[in-house]
């Protein structure tokens, strides 16, 4: 009886959920001269969320949905709707922690945990019931986790209602996050995903290992506009893993590729994941300083990747995609030209005329529409698709609601409870010793939050926690941000619990641990470029140009080497003794001392490397002596 009644209440809601939060983006209400607060429209989407996942998810997974489901979905309105109803008297007396709003409070905060629990399993509630007890019994504790004393009303209150706390995180998913999803369900509801693959196979699918490097190409494509690397990995493996198996890769590299490419699409500009816009709004900085910050350490990440899967492919002997299997150059254009302009759209808005992101997402859509109703077989199904969309983006937009409020009551409960600024304190004095010790320990920290919960609010989390600390030292800002973004980021690929793995070595059919320590390898540049730019910010454009340059280059250099390290192949073997020699030399040249001395690095890599680099250019010599002798 439930189960039905539950799916109807989805087929309708889940549309209604996206069409009301785009409604709240543009301000439907002041075209009707009407005044609301922020909060009052975070309200509405809280209830949206909270009531998704009671109508989406019963109490244990395969289990029927019962009265109990029903009426937590009744109460998920009613927590979020009472701060739309009552805010503008809330305002007015912030301070005081009154009966309705305590009650209401501790119903929105069981909700979240719960809903937690059956969206994203038991660790996630856990790292939140851990921070709110620390907030409400951390008179009696010791060191860094002793705080000031909290009645229950004034926490509650406080998490619930204050802009610093739950209202904060929601803000970015009830924003940033319906406007992007809603752009990317549209470009793969009518066949984006599909275009997105063939043009990566146009520029890929002729070279050695192409059926990888286009899994590449094609995976943050998509990861761009999707910014869910678990379900990138879903939507292109499906397309990806096969070929690359084809070709000859082993099950468990076919996952690594696909695992690696779509966790970096979060990284790679233009379009980058939520967090990279929290960022922007924590610094107080455009998003296009932090796309263009990120710019050359996502290009190192897939260097990194392209290359070892080059070197791969050499050192396995594997044969070329079939010329048959590969899209013609004009049906490729053809059939994905319509994803170009809404594109083009979107960064003529969010980087020339500066507009919102969201705003900016909105627009892009609009273009999108008569661009996709273009194509016949989009016009044949063209509102089943568009509400399929809808239903979509409701479903995404209640996975990353959840997990922000969640990330919002945590953040409310540092902020309460002063536990920012005591981990601040400690961790500055941890690197007044050693600051290469204080950035391990924040890499840890944003590895160990990240492998249990999605990256944006693994970040949240390490961003209030660890980056002042790192500001604080003389990092800079942009810097720290970015840093424990990555490594945010990145824990979707580092094992114990890599999860874009998990997700890729089904589709591979292959062992997920071994997935993952492929996938460990083939993201090396991640591990390392985030402490370069640290110490050397001109690789995040800070600096002068010629610095910039120099820089990149430098480190481009470097990463290639040590790629050829760990796959051990290119052109021929190379030997054991060579390979830690390259990753030492390397190092000379990541490692920020003097330009003389890091010149030096590039003078002994380059010895190193030359009996590889002389054979390379005499087979390229053949190849093209082979090619005239052809053509004549």
């Amino acid at each position: 009886m439930f189960n039905k009644l539950f799916e109807r209440v989805r087929w309708y809601s889940f549309p209604a959920i996206a069409i009301i939060g785009l409604m709240i983006i543009i301000d439907i209400p002041s075209y009707f001269r009407l005044s609301m607060y922020t909060e009052q429209y975070l309200g509405i989407y809280l209830a949206m969320i909270l009531f998704g996942t009671f109508v989406s998810n019963p109490y244990k997974k395969g289990a029927d949905f019962t009265a109990v489901d029903l009426v937590l979905a009744v109460l998920s309105l009613a927590a979020g709707l009472y701060i739309t109803a009552a805010y503008p008297s809330i305002a007015v007396n912030m301070g005081v922690a009154t009966t309705a709003r305590t009650i209401f409070g501790i119903i929105a905060i069981l909700l979240v945990l719960e809903g937690l629990r059956r969206s994203m399993g038991i660790s996630l509630m856990l790292v939140c019931i851990v921070f709110l007890l620390i907030t409400k019994f951390g008179e009696f504790l010791p060191g860094i986790l002793h705080s000031r004393p909290f009645t229950l009303p004034k926490m509650v209150s406080y998490i619930y209602v204050d802009p610093n706390s739950l209202m904060y995180m929601l803000s970015f998913g009830a924003t940033v996050g319906v406007a992007f999803i809603f752009f990317g369900q549209v470009l793969l509801h009518y066949g984006g995903g599909k275009s997105f693959i063939d043009f990566a196979l146009l520029f890929c699918g002729k070279a050695q290992g192409g059926s990888a490097k286009t899994a590449v190409v094609a995976s943050s494509l998509v990861g761009t506009i999707t910014g869910a690397p678990m379900s990138n990995v879903l939507l292109t493996g499906s397309v990806t893993i096969p070929m690359m198996k084809e070709a000859g890769y082993p099950p468990h590299m076919a996952g690594a590729v696909e695992a690696v490419a779509s966790s970096g699409g979060q990284i790679m500009p233009p379009v980058m994941g939520i967090a990279a816009f929290i960022i922007a709004e924590t610094l107080g900085v455009s998003y296009s300083k932090v796309a263009m910050a990120a710019l050359f350490p996502a290009i190192l990440f897939y260097l990194a990747t392209f290359v070892q899967v080059h070197m791969e492919a050499g050192k396995m002997k594997l044969k070329m995609i079939p010329r048959e299997q590969l899209p013609k150059p004009k049906d490729a254009w053809s059939n994905g030209w319509f994803i170009i302009p809404p594109i083009v759209v979107l960064l003529i808005c969010m980087f020339n005329l500066g507009l919102p992101a969201a705003i900016s997402a909105i627009i892009a859509s609009v273009v999108a529409l008569p661009c996709l109703a273009v194509k016949k077989e989009n016009r044949t199904h063209f509102l089943k698709q568009f509400i399929g969309a809808l239903r979509e983006c409701g479903d995404l937009m209640i996975g990353i609601g959840i997990v922000m409020a969640m990330a919002g009551i945590v953040v409310g409960c540092i902020n309460a409870s002063g536990l920012a600024f005591n981990l601040s304190l400690a961790l500055t004095s941890l690197g007044q010793s050693n600051v290469l010790l204080l950035l391990i320990c924040a890499a840890l920290a944003s590895l160990v939050l990240g492998m249990g919960m999605p990256s944006v609010a693994a970040y949240s989390l390490v961003a209030i926690l660890v980056a002042p600390s790192l500001i604080e030292f003389g990092i800079p800002a942009m810097a720290a941000h970015l840093f424990v973004f990555y490594f945010s980021v990145i824990s979707n690929i580092t094992p114990p619990v890599a999860v874009s793995c998990f997700a890729a070595a089904p589709l591979a059919g292959a062992n997920p641990t071994k997935v993952g320590t492929t996938a460990f390898r083939l993201a090396i540049a991640a591990y390392i470029v985030p402490f370069v730019f640290c110490f050397e910010p001109a690789l995040i454009m800070v600096g002068a140009p010629g610095m910039i340059a120099l820089n990149f280059l430098l480190c481009a250099y470097a990463i290639f080497s040590v790629c050829i390290a760990l796959s051990g192949y290119w052109q021929k073997k190379v030997s054991m003794p060579r390979r830690i020699l390259l990753c030492a030399v390397s190092a000379i040249i990541l490692w920020p001392t003097h330009l003389f001395i890091n010149l030096g690095g590039v003078v002994l890599l380059t010895v190193l490397l030359f009996p590889d680099m002389r054979l390379s250019f005499a087979k390229m010599y053949e190849r093209h002596q082979a090619k005239k002798v052809a053509v004549s």
